[in-house]
């Protein structure tokens, strides 16, 4: 399910694993990694980089810390004093300062802090927002506001199993809250346990009401064979009763922009992510959603200036090295070099959970096919979202180990997923799959 979730009846504070990732790649996990896995990464950007890099004169990332010769080398670049939303989470870092002990005051400031997080692609604001609800989260029986708040946050960080708990004990205190629906059937749309969703998308109409209802159902329509069902309830649910804020407009557009490529009508996908972006024009997601729309249709010149001054969000970064490669440009010894160097950072911060963006880095960039399906297949035991089928499936025709890709051809028959990409890959895939098995066959 794309994020971010409809604000007003319902907040705006749904993330998926799509970044999206879904596409947030700096969040800290406890699950035990591959340690010969990273070795071989390592290893592979180590060799195949740095010996390359160093020749045209680049440093190595983190041999010894660094320390800037001008005053005028940039190191990092953080949020403007005048941005609005810093100044928004300004007046409400005061208002819990002020009153200490409201929880109304700490959800608000977490909230924002989430949403700025996912915004920017920055994981560090969700930290924060952990911190402000502390207090509350750790008493014996801690409100549901504050379990819907930390299951979101966990479900930022991918850590489904213990986000799904923290909902369902929310729900048995609040069995009408239309914002831990949404957040449970949005987790279970990223796992594909697409039955399940349907359900919750009932029960998001009955509380959250109609038309973030529809949404939530069209959604999963266009994940189910039914995309043209989709665009048709998404469009109802584009025109809400009241008014409605430019997030929700935003979240619209971009579930419209995914179900219209899903029925590979691009010139309508394209007209509403610049739709979502006109609404929301530096989120991330959005962003990085758009890139991938553009890398697929040979436009990688047009990702550079896309994403342009969002070089900080690794998300963004990895579309800016693919759109590089692409363009064959001589950057992209250097960005593959970074990029390889924020993943083992991640890794040494304990960051996990980036298996697709990894395994198209490992495909796209090393251009090492098995690392990529060995990452593609770990991801594809927490993820299940189109895209994380698709890294599986090119990956495995890239190593020639079909075999491997068996459980993803199965789930995207059984689930009857409409894709231009993926169903004629999966098809191929599946056609030499069973030649191959009818050659061994006595």
């Amino acid at each position: 399910m794309r994020e971010p979730a409809p604000p007003g009846p319902v907040s705006a504070r749904i993330y998926t694993a799509a970044l999206n990732e879904e596409r947030t790649m700096d969040s800290p996990s406890s699950r035990p990694f591959n340690v010969s896995l990273l070795l071989r990464l390592v290893l592979a950007t180590a060799l195949l980089l740095v010996t390359t890099a160093r020749a045209q004169g680049i440093p190595d990332p983190v041999r010894a810390p660094f320390t800037p010769t001008r005053d005028s080398e940039v190191l990092q670049d953080v949020p403007a004093a005048h941005d609005p939303a810093v100044q928004a989470m300004r007046t409400l870092r005061a208002q819990l300062d002020a009153a200490p002990q409201s929880l109304a005051a700490a959800i608000a400031l977490a909230n924002a802090y989430i949403d700025y997080s996912r915004q920017i692609g920055d994981a560090h604001y969700a930290g924060y927002a952990e911190a402000v609800i502390a207090p509350w989260r750790t008493r014996a029986a801690p409100p549901a506001s504050v379990l819907l708040t930390e299951a979101t946050i966990l479900q930022y960080r991918h850590q489904f199993t213990a986000a799904r708990e923290l909902l369902q004990r929310a729900l048995r205190i609040d069995a009408h809250n239309g914002q831990a629906w949404l957040t449970l059937a949005t987790l279970d749309m990223v796992q594909g346990d697409y039955p399940r969703v349907g359900k919750e998308c009932a029960e998001v109409t009955n509380d959250a009401g109609l038309d973030v209802g529809l949404a939530c159902l069209g959604n999963l329509r266009s994940y189910t064979g039914h995309a043209q069902q989709s665009l048709l309830l998404l469009g109802q649910a584009e025109a809400p009763s009241g008014d409605a804020s430019p997030s929700y407009l935003a979240w619209v557009h971009g579930l419209l922009a995914e179900s219209a490529e899903r029925l590979g009508d691009w010139a309508r996908a394209e007209a509403d992510y610049r739709a979502a972006l006109a609404l929301l024009p530096q989120d991330n997601f959005l962003l990085v959603a758009y890139a991938d729309f553009l890398l697929d249709r040979d436009r990688a010149r047009e990702v550079l200036p896309l994403l342009a001054g969002h070089e900080q969000s690794d998300t963004a970064f990895l579309r800016i090295a693919l759109a590089q490669a692409a363009l064959h440009s001589p950057d992209v010894v250097r960005d593959t070099w970074i990029m390889g160097a924020r993943f083992a950072a991640l890794r040494q911060r304990g960051s996990e959970y980036f298996g697709r963006e990894e395994s198209r880095f490992a495909l796209s960039l090393q251009h090492d096919p098995q690392a990529a399906l060995d990452l593609a297949l770990r991801n594809w035991q927490v993820q299940r979202a189109p895209w994380d089928a698709r890294v599986v499936l090119e990956a495995a025709q890239a190593a020639n180990d079909l075999r491997r890709a068996t459980p993803v051809l199965d789930f995207v028959e059984q689930t009857h997923l409409e894709d231009p990409v993926i169903v004629p890959l999966a098809k191929l895939l599946r056609a030499r799959l069973t030649a191959a098995t009818a050659q061994l066959a006595p």
